[in-house]
């Protein structure tokens, strides 16, 4: 059977990327609920729920930090506030901003809030003030006074037939000003500690408040009094109202009572009476949790949220994440990571390799669905795990390993959204630094550590049936380096095993024994990655020295040496046949290397800091890299779509030439001038219109096709004339372009045509030489004609 030809790669395009959305402050949902909004490194950003995918919400501007947002219910009018106390008005959908204003703070604005009709907006500072703005007329309404130190929440509400702003300061009471008047109309005390939220019900005659003392406080805000205290023995961070028409399960309403929902350091939604005051239901399996070694102090739920159109509740974790909970029974329908950290290392899992394993600076493992990139979290280590991989035979097993000293066996065939390991290996006695799997159809996997051992492991065949956690013992153990152990690679027979140290040294193993059967010396600084060739008895070594070498694992010599990197390099691996490399640096960029003519035929630097991971798909159609700038990225070969696309533009090209010939023997002077402008034609644009020029009428003839064509291809033929006119054999033509042009439009059109002020000044001065060159001609001629009137 004759073998397939080699198809080189050469390019790659970005079809699916994780990057960070959301890393301080609220974030806000849009009503239909396909978006959220959310701050990110003080940007503001918009994700895509439905497609995974992140982009800017707003333009930013340099130097400027956005530090809080609003969004009104029409889901289009916008408006933040930056740390240098700017503020913004924006149109959403199309980004356009509508008006900037300073915000008259002294300090930075921390909270926002609309009235209903979103005309009027209020704004709390850092310096013990509330402001008041009409947005439509765009003027100051009020500046209001009586809080002390920042505020945390402010609303607009009408009592009656008056406005009124509520505002929580530092202070740990809720202010009250009549925006008739202007004046502080009292303060609700009974808090103490900072007010986290409230929310208005009963035709806005009643309020609850919530705060860091445990406790929700249900007030009358017709007398403006405490009608009760309902302690919640937890931080609350948010509160809201549960709708009349929802259904929880096991959960009863009595239609009177008015029940609200509560999130805070526990990490557990709960919803309580309003009446009894007692809480009726409680979230018992939540997977907000802390890790043993966690030292983090503060609520493990930042915020909660009701999303109707989603009929789900929003919350979002101190990790960053932000989880979407059916409200029928709190099952996670979607879960996005706001900030994945730093990417340590990253695998294809899944029968159909639809999934990515991501570890990252978390003790947490990641698993994004593409190209949704919803995600499921695997929890079981205890500090931050640093490699992963998949057994290419058994798509469902992954093997971990962590700062912990541990190894974990997961078995990855269940779409829960949180998942246990089932088997733990101890035995290292510092962080495993490197895992890697057999390429067969056996089960075991080898590791390496920072205590410069390596150790062989097994995996049952079969999964236990009952969910406990299972040890697992390596037998067999061999110190392999004097430093840490950077990367392992076992070769597709599964007979070899390859490390790599920060000793300088790469070593080859028998796989059985672990038995050393070869060191390969020669870099200068400590080796990252290793890989065993797919064809060839050969290894690919990657150092921090900033070359990559290939090895000879017959007498363990350098074949070859690859320099073109201007950094560290932290990955290579092997493409198409063992005749390309695929490598990353420290500095970003990923390059695509031909092994045989030994340099680099394409960078791609989509990455702004280090690569620390690449994974190629089985088939090599895709492939994924990780880096500190917390991003992952997913890159498909598209070097047989761009061929194919070549050709068939050629094709295409051919067939539009052979048209164009034709047009022009028919004498179809508009289509023929019409298509060379569309080919980006100027000699044959000048030819058609040479031959229009030499019909009986042809200027006429000329403008009349002029008068039939679209703009875009008037300025075509703009930017062709300022190629003719600088050659005083075809300058006539782009003459009469610029003679008509000129006259058929008003100076205002002109200009707005693009580049026509510039293609003007540039033509001025090829103009005046060819104005001077016919006046002396004319001057010529006109001598001329005296010579003969005088030899007559």
């Amino acid at each position: 059977m004759p073998k397939k030809k080699i198809t080189y790669k050469k390019t790659f395009e970005v079809v699916g990327k994780v990057e960070a959305f959301y890393t301080t402050g609220k974030i806000q949902f849009l009503k239909n609920g396909n978006s959220i909004l959310c701050l990110c490194d003080g940007r503001l950003k918009r994700f895509d729920i439905d497609g995974g995918k992140t982009s800017d919400a707003v333009e930013s501007f340099e130097g400027e930090e956005i530090i809080s947002f609003l969004l009104a219910d029409d889901d289009d009018t916008l408006v933040t506030a930056t740390k240098n106390g700017f503020m913004r008005q924006w149109h959403l959908g199309t980004k356009v901003l509508e008006k900037g204003w300073k915000s008259g703070h002294i300090g930075v604005v921390n909270c926002m809030a609309f009235d209903s009709t979103t005309t009027l907006l209020a704004t709390g500072g850092s310096d013990s003030t509330v402001k008041v703005w009409d947005i439509v007329r765009k003027y100051i309404t009020h500046h209001l006074k009586g809080g002390k130190g920042v505020y945390s929440k402010v609303s607009i509400l009408k009592l009656g037939s008056v406005y009124h702003v509520f505002g929580a300061a530092d202070d740990y009471e809720i202010h009250v000003w009549d925006l008739n008047t202007s004046q502080h109309v009292t303060a609700l005390t009974g808090h103490y500690s900072t007010i986290t939220d409230f929310v208005f019900f009963k035709e806005n005659s009643q309020m609850l408040s919530c705060s860091r003392d445990k406790v929700v406080m249900l007030w009358d805000l017709t007398a403006l009094k405490l009608l009760k205290t309902i302690p919640v023995y937890e931080t609350v961070e948010s509160c809201f109202l549960i709708p009349e028409n929802l259904s929880l399960t096991d959960v009863s309403f009595n239609s009177p009572d008015t029940y609200f929902m509560t999130a805070g350091d526990k990490g557990v939604l709960r919803v309580w009476s309003t009446q009894s005051g007692k809480c009726i239901y409680e979230q018992t399996d939540s997977s907000i949790v802390l890790s043993e070694n966690s030292d983090y102090q503060g609520p493990l739920i930042i915020q909660a949220t009701y999303i109707p159109s989603l009929e789900a509740i929003g919350v979002v974790t101190y990790e960053h994440n932000v989880i979407l909970y059916s409200v029928e029974n709190f099952a996670i329908k979607n879960q996005f990571v706001g900030y994945v950290d730093d990417v340590l290392s990253v695998k294809f899992t899944g029968h159909k390799e639809d999934k990515l394993v991501v570890a990252t600076n978390s003790s947490q493992i990641k698993i994004f669905q593409l190209p949704t990139f919803n995600c499921q979290l695997l929890k079981g280590h205890n500090d931050i795990v640093l490699c992963v991989d998949v057994f290419p035979k058994h798509k469902e097993i992954l093997v971990s390993g962590s700062k912990d000293n541990n190894v974990k066996v997961w078995f990855l065939d269940s779409d829960s959204p949180s998942l246990n390991s089932v088997y733990t290996g101890y035995g290292h006695t510092d962080s495993v630094t490197a895992v890697c799997c057999c390429r067969g159809k056996s089960r075991f996997f080898v590791s390496g550590s920072e205590d410069t051992t390596l150790k062989l492991w097994n995996v049952p065949e079969s999964k236990p049936v009952v969910a406990v956690k299972l040890l697992l013992i390596p037998y067999k153990t061999v110190k392999a380096h004097d430093k840490l152990i950077n990367a392992i690679d076992i070769s597709d027979n599964d007979k070899f095993v390859a490390s790599c140290s920060q000793d300088h040294t790469a070593k080859i193993w028998d796989n059985e024994e672990l038995s050393l059967l070869g060191t390969l010396r020669g870099h200068k600084r400590g080796v990252w990655s290793v890989k065993f060739s797919p064809v060839d008895l050969a290894v690919v070594t990657s150092s921090g020295d900033e070359t990559i070498r290939i090895w000879s694992l017959v007498d363990f010599s350098c074949l070859k040496t690859l320099q073109g990197h201007e950094a560290s390099v932290l990955q290579v691996m092997f493409l198409t046949r063992g005749t390309q490399l695929l490598s990353s640096a420290a500095d970003g960029n990923i390059c695509l290397w031909d092994i045989m003519k030994s340099m680099s035929i394409k960078t791609l630097d989509d990455h702004k800091q280090r690569v620390w991971t690449l994974a190629s798909s089985s088939s090599e159609e895709y492939f994924v890299s990780g880096g500190a700038d917390s991003t992952v990225i997913v890159w498909k070969d598209t070097t047989e779509t761009e061929k194919q696309a070549k050709l068939a533009e050629k094709d295409d090209y051919l067939l539009q030439e052979q048209e164009l010939f034709n047009l022009v023997k028919q004498e179809k002077w508009a289509k023929a001038l019409g298509l060379a402008i569309s080919l980006d034609k100027p000699y044959q644009t000048y030819l058609i219109i040479e031959k229009i020029l030499l019909q009986p009428d042809g200027k006429s003839l000329f403008e009349d096709v002029l008068h039939k064509m679209r703009e875009d291809q008037r300025e075509s033929l703009m930017r062709f004339s300022m190629e003719w006119i600088t050659n005083s054999k075809r300058y006539y033509a782009g003459v009469l372009v610029m003679n008509f042009i000129y006259h058929s439009c008003d100076s205002e059109e002109l200009l707005k045509m693009p580049n026509m002020s510039k293609y003007i000044q540039e033509a001025l001065p090829y103009l005046d030489r060819h104005y001077k060159r016919v006046q002396r001609r004319c001057q010529d001629m006109q001598i001329l004609k005296f010579l003969i009137t005088q030899m007559e």
